[in-house]
């Protein structure tokens, strides 16, 4: 196979020069040049460590970040560095009979030289053995394509529903994953969470018919898998213990595909197929679930996760901002410069500011991270926040942008964007209020409730929530999963606990796991007993009413009382997690904002979601009742507008 010519390389490099408002050539410049070549070796072998051209493009440029908009010189001169490994990559040519550099000789001369953005970024991502590597340069005899499927027999397991949609890419995508074996089959789907992840348990197969250990495959976009992956690497797996789910095989991350996969291996007895707590919890009665939770999974990870705490002082905001919509949806118009009557927004943000923005008005938002970015549909997400590992607040979401003609990057820091108003996160709200068909004026301040339980009327969560989110929060700091739910929650042998999915794990509020576990127990264990409709719902919050007063559930099966028995034990291992005993109010505010979020999830069933926007109100009733925020003998409190590194 011929090799790409340096002028193509540079012609690439030149235009990335010129996208990041650099001006000059670099290395990093050159490296993106090789990345960015239809076919090209460097992406070729990034695909087989992997990762993808995208994503090492996307980290060299949070590492080098944009230039400014002034040119101070005519054309783009080479910087001496990449003059070096020109010279170099020319007497490797040489060497090889060639008066001409091609890929290969330029990818070696800019590995070898070693002190260059591109070699930190990779050895930053896991390719650590930069010889190694070089040397793959050479055994490479071609470029591996996405046309090149392996052949691998593809059985579906009876347990899997027959009409189980799995698409052309997911198959392709797993076929590679198991390219070593003749026949796979795929046992079950998982459950998952509410993203658009995928999640399949797979048993490998040998031509004989012996079958090794099943794993658990996740498919998810490339990005999502390729963070998911580092975020392993960086918060979990020295913390894990010994018999648990581990990656150790690299996500398989085709180059023009827009998913990629990785496999969790477990440890699992020779006659089961791995499950997830969901799949059992028709054979376990919910007190046997709860007592499984606080006796197995608490034990197995709290010694190295949740009870590995630091003392946290935070604004509730910091941490759990991010899992609410986008305060402001903005369309990029083109327009530079911002009216008279236009809005600016900037750190630290004055929330008064944001509640005076409405539809229709033209707002510049000045200095905020691109958190995410969707080319596919011409968005970006920005926030406050720092690092991929932050969890980012006052997200605002910018549409309409023309991807052809602007470069945005994860990470990166837009001086101003100037947009209009489509929409405003209480409209957000509102509309998925709306959506799940209340029986009240979901535009009061007040929702009926129940004179059995003596409470007449809540207050109406989105009326209030931003009061939680301005209020302090004293907790503790601890490594967490992130998105800790039943279908997360994998059974080993002995019913012991593995947990699975690490695409949030980072360091956080400690309670934030335990939130997020009461909300998959209320859906999945409370809600199927008591029904779908707001009577239904409100039914349920006259046995949490007691419950929040530490009253335990009754024994009586088949009842809603009996079912919370598995919430009730998330409780005891909240109270054991609370940084001050007895102050719940740490817990009720996260849970509050946790299920708000819940509630605006389409997939997640309409009885459920109901059931969220119920708890969030009592919640706040309890916190509006029976707590202080912020006790008198706290510490003194930073001034409200300013942002923590902590998050």
């Amino acid at each position: 196979m011929a090799n790409i010519s340096l002028k193509h390389i540079l012609i690439n490099a030149q235009q990335e020069s010129y996208k990041m408002r650099h001006f000059y050539l670099g290395a990093e410049h050159l490296f993106v040049g090789l990345l960015t070549v239809q076919g090209g070796i460097a992406s070729s072998l990034l695909q087989e460590h992997g990762l993808t051209p995208e994503y090492v493009i996307d980290s060299i440029r949070r590492k080098i970040g944009k230039g400014s908009h002034h040119r101070l010189w005519a054309g783009i001169p080479n910087t001496p560095r990449a003059d070096v490994m020109l010279d170099i990559a020319r007497e490797i040519a040489l060497e090889s009979g060639r008066n001409e550099i091609d890929e290969r000789d330029l990818l070696t001369a800019i590995l070898e030289e070693g002190e260059n953005i591109p070699v930190r970024v990779l050895m930053a991502l896991g390719i650590e053995d930069i010889p190694a590597f070089v040397k793959q340069i050479y055994e490479k005899e071609h470029v591996t394509t996405d046309t090149e499927t392996p052949f691998v027999e593809v059985e579906l397991s009876p347990q899997l529903e027959q009409d189980e949609d799995i698409t052309k890419e997911q198959l392709f995508i797993i076929r590679r994953m198991f390219f070593s074996y003749p026949k796979i089959r795929i046992e079950r789907r998982l459950m998952g969470g509410y993203s658009e992840a995928v999640l399949f348990v797979i048993t490998p197969l040998h031509g004989d018919g012996r079958q090794d250990a099943s794993v658990v495959v996740k498919l998810d976009s490339t990005a999502s898998i390729l963070d998911e992956t580092r975020r392993y690497e960086s918060f979990v797996k020295r913390t894990l213990p010994p018999m648990t789910a581990r990656l150790e095989d690299r996500p398989v991350a085709p180059d023009n595909m827009t998913i990629a996969g990785i496999k969790y291996t477990l440890i699992a007895g020779s006659d089961r197929i791995p499950q997830d707590l969901r799949a059992v919890l028709t054979d376990w009665q919910p007190a046997e679930l709860g007592s499984w939770l606080r006796n197995e999974l608490f034990p197995s990870f709290g010694r190295i996760w949740w009870r590995q705490s630091r003392p946290y002082r935070f604004q509730a905001w910091q941490e759990y901002d991010w899992l609410l919509p986008p305060v402001l949806t903005l369309e990029y118009n083109g327009v530079k410069k911002l009216p008279e009557e236009g809005f600016t927004l900037k750190f630290p943000v004055k929330r008064q500011k944001l509640n005076a923005i409405e539809y229709g008005d033209v707002v510049a938002v000045n200095n905020f991270t691109v958190y995410k970015v969707y080319p596919e549909r011409g968005a970006i997400q920005l926030a406050v926040g720092s690092g991929s590992d932050a969890a980012h607040a006052y997200k605002i979401e910018v549409r309409n942008l023309n991807f052809e003609q602007d470069t945005y990057y994860r990470g990166e820091v837009i001086d101003q964007i100037i947009g209009t108003v489509w929409q405003t996160r209480n409209q957000q709200l509102m509309h998925a209020v709306r959506a799940l068909e209340p029986d009240f004026n979901h535009e009061a301040d007040k929702i009926p409730f129940s004179t059995r339980v003596g409470i007449e009327k809540l207050p109406n969560p989105l009326k209030v929530y931003e009061e939680l989110l301005d209020s302090y929060v004293n907790g503790s700091l601890s490594t967490i999963h992130g998105d800790l739910h039943l279908g997360n929650i994998m059974i080993g042998p002995n019913n012991s606990a593995f947990l699975i999915d690490f695409a949030h794990s980072r360091d956080g509020h400690t309670i934030f796991d335990w939130c997020s576990l009461e909300i998959s127990l209320l859906r999945d264990v409370i809600m199927p007993v008591a029904g779908s409709t707001w009577d239904d719902a409100r039914e349920v919050l006259e046995h949490i009413v007691p419950l929040n007063r530490g009253e335990i559930p009754d024994n009586e099966e088949a009842s809603i009382a009996f079912a919370l028995s598995s919430v009730a034990q998330v409780r005891k291992i909240v109270e054991e997690c609370l940084y001050r005993e007895g102050q719940w109010s740490e817990y009720y505010v996260a849970l509050a904002l946790c299920c708000l979020r819940a509630m605006t999830w389409e997939n997640m069933p309409i009885g459920a979601r109901r059931l969220m926007f119920m708890v969030a109100s009592l919640i706040i009733y309890e916190l509006q009742t029976s707590y202080t925020l912020t006790d008198d003998d706290d510490t003194a409190s930073p001034d409200a507008t300013d942002i923590s590194t902590n998050f």
